[in-house]
């Protein structure tokens, strides 16, 4: 009778169905062994083997392990795969000659159906361990032996990879010996299913590896104490980091002041911090995030790094700081118009500083991006800023940037200013003529020296770009009044431009009308046209004070006005607005009540400083003008927001 064994309940049960299947399918228990019919050919046999060669590997040695401590004791252990063909015997000698003659060694199957019950047929049957006293044995022969055998499983544990099996001499088998054979294929699994994990983490290291690889930025993961433990080629070459840099903490490889490690320490990262390394004397931004396990337990830091030029692209592109218009973007015909494009067609294939001059609101700004994206700075940055709109205190900080800690409320790290974002590129200074008589000084020593040094610092940036300077002021009258250096004059304006104001242009009026009309038409989804000829004239009458801007913002005002889809002279909202009527009255010999340009002027400022009731921004917004510019304006005709 066979004891019950903890876990596998009604053994006798599984015992008594196996050999009566067995008696069913035919099997001669007075058979010497397995039927030559099951036997493998030698190169079946090594296919068989070489298919599942990982298995057989760890289950043959954990066998040999086994057996080391059984030898002499009167035992054998075969291993068998899920069809149950045998793989591998070892074990004492007389107990190797039996299995010989009973053909249980490799080659031949051992199931139910070939060898009725027995302890690798049964346990392939019913995927559980089993313990067969020799009593129980279908085979006559093989009743003097007990037999043990447990299934291996695979690595989910959802199929039967083979069956460790261990016989032995009744006298000297017991059912405890089941469980070494249940530690044995417990092993095995244990162990493929290391295997299984290591090859999953290998392929996961390759996909990281191929990730860092891709990537443009310089990529490098660091331990709790910032020293290097993966670098990808990108960092390599940036920082020209060599192989033994591994295993090296990062400020040691690179130079670097600052200590990843007690970042770390702390939980925390940063995000671009700039760092000169000593050995290629190159300038970088490096970003720190901290690596954690699923539990939360810090384990190190991925940097990323990412050169000057490329991060300053980036940023470039981000806030828009590039050029849009060419001179395919400048509308117009006249004399005038045409002398100012070409002068600056011919700029742009120079490398010469260049002053535009011109009224508010004519289109400077539109000349310089047209000037840059002819010349062979046009893949480079193109950064404006207008010195007359930003305070004196910040004006210097946003031109040369400044250092971590120049100032109370600096931010960490520091910050890099125009000059150096502009790097390579244009750098378009609006407004020139209203900059800090003190920022003129360095500014010039900019230009002379081709360096920059950032608020707080002390180390110079080289710094390679293109000026092009505006200005609505006569700078000749500054320089006499001792508002505008004169030395710095002749620095930026090698080429000199003059664009013309709109009432110069004559019928480029009428040009620009259409073009701007035709664009609000489309967004609006409307047909709009002018209305002849009275607004015709009238367009072509006004002096246009603000230029094309004052146009641009007076047709998209009465575009919204035409609600019969003509535009009429008094939807431009400009009580000034001089009609036909009053031009042909004008012709009879009413020339004596003209009034000035600048009389105009001061009556176009205060009425429409009226209709938005004294609102600053809008009124600059209607008139197309800049904010200082309106302020500038008040004071110069005594004239209150109120």
């Amino acid at each position: 009778m066979v004891t019950e064994i903890p876990g596998i309940p009604n053994l006798n049960q599984i015992i008594k169905r196996s050999q009566e299947r067995s008696a069913g399918y035919g099997v001669d228990p007075n058979a010497l062994g397995a039927p030559e019919s099951s036997r493998l050919t030698p190169d079946k046999l090594e296919k068989r083997v070489e298919e599942q060669r990982e298995f057989f590997e760890i289950a043959r040695e954990q066998l040999d392990t086994l057996y080391r401590l059984l030898k002499n004791t009167g035992f054998c252990m075969a291993l068998a795969d899920n069809e149950g063909y045998i793989l591998y015997v070892v074990g004492d000698p007389d107990l190797i000659e039996h299995f010989k003659r009973r053909r249980c060694i490799p080659g031949y199957r051992w199931t139910e159906r070939d060898m009725g019950t027995c302890a690798i047929g049964l346990t392939l049957e019913e995927k559980i361990p089993i313990f067969l006293s020799g009593d129980r044995m279908f085979a006559a022969m093989a009743q003097k032996l007990s037999n043990a055998g447990a299934p291996v499983l695979s690595p989910d544990g959802q199929k039967v990879l083979g069956v460790v099996s261990l016989s032995g001499y009744t006298e000297k088998m017991h059912v405890h010996t089941l469980g070494l054979v249940r530690q044995a294929a417990e092993t095995v699994t244990a162990h493929l299913r290391e295997r299984q994990r290591i090859r999953e983490l290998d392929i996961q290291n390759q996909y990281m590896e191929a990730l860092l690889e891709s990537s443009s930025k310089g990529m490098l993961t660091v331990n709790q104490q910032g020293c290097i433990v993966q670098v990808n080629s990108r960092a390599r070459s940036l920082m020209d980091l060599p192989e033994e840099s591994v295993g090296k903490p990062f400020a040691e490889c690179v130079g670097e002041s600052f200590d990843i490690a007690t970042y770390l320490a702390k939980g925390r990262g940063f995000s671009s911090r700039e760092f000169v390394t000593q050995k290629k004397q190159g300038t970088y931004f490096a970003s720190l995030d901290p690596i954690r396990q699923v539990n939360g337990k810090l384990v190190g830091g991925l940097v990323t790094v990412t050169d000057k030029g490329e991060m300053f692209r980036v940023a470039t592109e981000m806030t828009g700081s590039q050029a849009h218009f060419t001179f395919n973007s400048i509308v117009g015909t006249s004399e005038k118009l045409k002398s100012a494009i070409h002068m600056a067609r011919i700029s742009a294939g120079t490398s010469a500083t260049v002053l535009l001059s011109g009224e508010t609101g004519t289109g400077k700004e539109i000349f310089a991006q047209a000037i840059h994206n002819q010349s062979d700075r046009k893949n480079e940055p193109f950064v404006a800023i207008n010195c007359g709109a930003i305070p004196k205190e910040l004006l210097e900080s946003e031109l040369f940037g400044y250092e971590e800690g120049a100032f109370t409320g600096a931010q960490k790290g520091g910050r890099p200013g125009k000059f150096e974002v502009a790097d390579n590129g244009t750098l378009f200074l609006d407004e020139i003529g209203d900059m800090p008589f003190d920022m003129q000084v360095k500014l010039l020593r900019v230009l002379q020296t081709g360096e920059i040094q950032r608020v707080g610092g002390l180390r110079s940036v080289p710094v390679n770009l293109r000026v092009i300077s505006a200005t609505n002021k006569d700078l000749k009258q500054a320089i006499e009044e001792r508002q505008f250096r004169e030395d710095l004059f002749y620095r930026i304006c090698t080429l000199k431009i003059e664009i013309p104001p709109l009432r110069e242009r004559g019928s480029d009026i009428l040009l620009l009308a259409d073009h701007f009309i035709e664009r609000q038409s489309f967004l609006l989804k409307r047909v709009i046209r002018i209305k002849e000829p009275e607004t015709k004239q009238a367009l072509l009458d006004y002096s246009w004070p603000g230029n094309i801007r004052q146009l641009e913002s007076g047709i998209e005002r009465a575009v919204h006005l035409a609600e019969g889809g003509e535009i009429l002279p008094e939807h431009f909202g400009i009580p000034s607005f001089v009609g036909p009527q009053n031009g042909a009255a004008l012709s009879q010999g009413e020339n004596e009540s003209l009034p000035t340009l600048a009389e105009v002027e001061k009556r176009t400022l205060a009425a429409t400083l009226a209709h938005c009731r004294g609102n600053i921004c809008r009124t600059a917004k209607i008139l197309g003008i800049s904010r200082p510019t309106i302020y500038r304006k008040l004071k110069n005709y005594d004239l209150t927001p109120e």
